[in-house]
């Protein structure tokens, strides 16, 4: 079935998605065993679960694939075996649908983030699920879904990958969200649907995470900010495990109830995630098989964004001018030097003032290479910064920064030309966004008449490539007023832009360049731009008379416009480990050592402000980015403090980390380790996969205070139970703590583990009561 026919398909029918795979395959005894193997060892398990979805009136068959991408399988062992693995898959799917089903590769997570939260290259997981793509394409898929994705980055290169190999087959894209609405990694649900929306995909939706009822906003929203269709398949409520049976809390009936309220917020594919079984799409077909489509929007409101941060771009848009190292030669040496610290003061400095979005120029690019670009790109996303504008003219560093670049950029800028506009328009549709189009071709228009009418056919081509006319501003070209240009052709142009509701944008402090009086010029100016209908400037957020008249002219328009400023840090420590100034946290510290010893620097100052980031995570303050970035940031400073006084060296306590045996999901347990040594634990972490023999013989070595283990999957969870056995057979005194997607705090009191760990904001202070505790009742018994 190409694209044209399964859009035709869903605006006539609502289609029933198929159930859980992982969830009842343990349920079948086979916890022991990657889901993806079964298709080549157990065939028969898979057929008779598939069978029974088709069985059950699911219109959709996905296969059993959620594991069998190259990077994933490599983890796993079975590299050797992912073609095998992957075409066996679509095989029997295909015998289990008898051609009554349609079949969708299934392609998910490869366990491990991106850069610049992991050290996954995008590049080579673009390639890895490009490899799966094509796999699955020659068995005969009839479309593809990714799932089950936390970091939207990776959900971008998923996306790229398939589409490097296949534009004629549909394409799902979902990302899961917890509990508080927004992502693992900061995400929320706008921000994913937003950027979604301008990608190459067919379907946008959520899975897995929640049950049905914390899915319903996520869905609204979603529905709210695309123009895409939309699936949602929610686990059957929380899973409870009592050491043998795993069993999910919701009923078949309120399963189908909450599948009406989908189909009525928009839904137009439903399944279920984890612990979902045929009689739940038995459940679901039934009560939604006389829903008619809601009918799809065609306009959703203008955002940009980063992975974390998001601005509507009505009624104005501050574009913060000063990430440029023109006049400034100390900033491009240091640029060509990889050092980007300058850059990043300067950005939340302007997103302290209430710059909406930052214009990103390197300056002189002829001494600069691709890597600058990505690098920088990568340094914004771990900032948790402001949505970028990407001021960038080579080619190909453009294009290596959007495909890095995590969020729903500013593109600046194209002139009127076939080829900028074809270049502009392809990145565009491959990475999302919006664009500055400039009123220009080879030259300048003088008139406003012929700035628009070129503005006018530009945005012509651009639609004709896919790109909608509400994601473009038109640079309507401030020119420098004491050269003696008129300032009122510009002013005419975006009065004439507004009347043909095209946003415009100008480079606000072009008019006064080389002349005295520039905030006053430029302030003037502004205010009248903004009575003609400027729509966004890029500008000097630290000009207090500039801004000033835009918020007053502003509200003279009938705009109750007011700046989202960010909350400014007023500690000076807290604020370097937040914005990830190193060298600026590591001079304070030096400053310090002459009024205090090192072992108060690193339990009061240090470790009390790292304390503070960890309540400012869990109250959704500051998101995973930030807080890795924390950790990273006063790591070599505690470092530098041990090194220097090695005799006043000391730690909270000794921590071993490991994943459980048959689970390669290691991105919980690398940012426990990070938050953990960051705030003064020794940490060890043992690897993914471990089995209980090997942790036993690491705890044995290494004689930690803790062990921490951690297990994503309920497949894998059991072993954490049988690490526990080995521990009070062997009377260790090793504390165990636990943790993972799977783990809750009733299985752990089953486990008899000594703390369960529910997030990484819980752990320093959990793993410091316990070592307390055992302190105390040593001092006791001794």
């Amino acid at each position: 079935m190409n694209r044209a026919e399964f859009k035709e398909l869903l605006e006539q029918k609502i289609l029933v998605l198929d159930g859980g795979y992982g969830s009842e395959f343990f349920k079948k005894g086979f916890s022991h065993v990657p889901g993806d193997l079964l298709n080549l060892q157990n065939p028969e398990v898979v057929l008779e679960l598939q069978k029974s979805y088709v069985k059950a009136g699911c219109d959709i068959l996905l296969t059993n694939t959620f594991n069998a991408n190259p990077l994933k399988l490599k983890k796993l062992g079975l590299e050797k075996e992912f073609e095998r693995i992957n075409l066996r898959a679509v095989q029997i799917a295909e015998k289990a649908g008898g051609g009554k089903t349609l079949v969708f590769g299934d392609i998910s997570s490869t366990g491990d983030f991106l850069a610049p939260l992991g050290k996954n290259d995008f590049e080579e997981v673009v390639q890895n699920y490009s490899r799966q793509a094509q796999i699955l394409t020659l068995a005969g898929v009839d479309g593809f879904i990714i799932e089950t994705m936390s970091d939207l980055k990776e959900l971008k290169a998923a996306v790229l990958g398939i589409r490097s190999v296949n534009n004629n087959l549909p394409l799902f894209a979902q990302m899961s969200f917890e509990a508080d609405g927004r992502s693992v990694t900061g995400t929320t649900p706008r921000i994913f649907a937003t950027l979604l929306d301008d990608l190459d995909v067919d379907v946008i939706g959520v899975n897995c995470s929640t049950g049905p009822e914390n899915m319903l906003e996520v869905v609204k929203t979603i529905y709210e900010n695309t123009t895409k269709f939309i699936s949602v398949e929610p686990n059957a409520g929380t899973p409870h495990y009592d050491g043998k049976i795993v069993s999910y809390e919701m009923s078949t009936t309120q399963f189908a109830d909450f599948a009406t309220k989908f189909a009525e917020l928009g839904a137009n594919i439903i399944g279920g995630c984890c612990g979902s079984n045929h009689q739940h799409i038995k459940a679901i077909a039934q009560s939604i098989q006389h829903f008619k489509p809601v009918q799809r929007k065609k306009k959703i409101k203008q955002v940009l964004s980063s992975r974390t941060e998001i601005f509507e771009v009505d009624p104005f848009l501050i574009i913060g001018e000063r990430i440029n190292p023109a006049s400034k030669p100390h900033w491009q040496n240091e640029i060509n030097q990889m050092d980007f610290q300058s850059l990043l003061k300067e950005a939340v400095k302007q997103q302290e003032e209430g710059s909406s979005i930052l214009d990103v120029n390197l300056g002189i690019e002829k001494l600069l290479n691709e890597d600058h670009f990505r690098s920088v790109i990568q340094l914004f996303d771990r900032q948790s910064s402001l949505p970028l504008s990407l001021d960038i003219q080579t080619s190909k560093f453009l294009e290596a920064a959007m495909r890095e670049y995590t969020g729903r950029p500013l593109l600046n800028s194209a002139k009127v030309t076939a080829k900028s506009i074809e270049r502009k328009a392809k990145l565009l549709n491959e990475n999302g966004g919006m664009l500055i189009l400039l009123a220009m071709d080879k030259n300048i228009p003088r008139t406003p008449e012929d700035r628009v009418k070129l503005i006018l056919a530009g945005i012509d081509e651009l639609e004709a490539r896919g790109i909608n006319r509400a994601r473009i501003f038109a640079d309507a070209l401030v020119l420098s007023f004491g050269a003696g240009n008129d300032p009122q052709v510009t002013l005419n142009t975006i009065e004439k832009l507004s009347e043909n509701g095209i946003k415009s944008v100008v480079g606000l402090s072009n008019l006064s360049f080389g002349m005295p009086g520039r905030s006053l010029l430029n302030g003037t100016f502004l205010a009248q731009a903004v009575g003609k209908g400027l729509s966004a400037a890029i500008m000097n957020s630290g000009d207090n008379f500039v801004v000033n008249s835009l918020h007053g002219s502003l509200s003279l328009a009938g705009y109750a416009y007011s700046a989202k400023s960010a909350e400014v840090i007023a500690d000076p420590i807290l604020r370097a480990i937040l914005s990830g100034e190193q060298a600026d946290l590591k001079n304070q510290v030096v400053a310090l050592l002459e009024i205090h010893d090192p072992l108060y620097i690193s339990q009061q100052i240090l470790g009390k402000r790292m304390e503070e980031v960890g309540k400012l995570f869990s109250k959704g303050k500051v998101y995973l980015p930030q807080l890795l970035l924390a950790a990273e940031t006063v790591q070599p400073v505690f470092d530098f403090i041990n090194e220097k006084f090695p005799d006043q060296k000391t730690s909270k306590g000794k921590v071993v980390l490991a994943t459980v045996e048959g689970d390669m999901h290691d991105i919980g347990k690398k940012i426990i380790g990070t938050v953990l040594k960051s705030n003064g634990f020794e940490v060890i972490d043992i690897g993914q996969g471990v089995s209980g023999k090997e942790i036993m013989r690491q705890v044995e070595l290494h004689n930690p205070d803790i062990l921490g283990l951690s297990a994503m999957m309920t497949t894998t969870v059991d072993q954490i139970g049988k690490v526990s056995k080995l521990m009070i057979k062997s009377s260790s005194k090793v504390l165990l703590i636990a943790g993972g997607a799977s783990m809750n705090k009733q299985l752990a009191e089953y486990y008899k583990i000594d703390g369960y760990c529910k997030n990484a904001a819980e752990v320093v202070e959990l793993c410091g009561y316990l070592i307390d505790k055992k302190s105390n009742y040593n001092n006791t018994v001794g």
